[in-house]
């Protein structure tokens, strides 16, 4: 069990630092998220968007 390890160790420390890296990118995007940061977005605001009335929480002119 330890040869195969050993033998191994570099491809193991590779794939739990890129695991790692994985985890925390995922974990950004959902606190950001949750912010109500969106991470799509252009950052010029929805005045000039040509999808800007399909936004979530946005109400269009025709809704009551």
């Amino acid at each position: 069990m330890l040869d195969v390890l050993a033998a191994n160790l570099s491809t193991i420390v590779v794939a739990l630092l890129v695991a790692a890296l994985f985890v925390g990118a995922c974990r950004k995007l959902w606190k950001d998220h949750r912010a109500g940061k969106h991470s799509c977005s252009c950052g010029c605001g929805c005045s000039g968007c040509p999808n800007s009335s399909l936004c979530r929480g946005k109400k269009s002119k025709n809704e009551p």
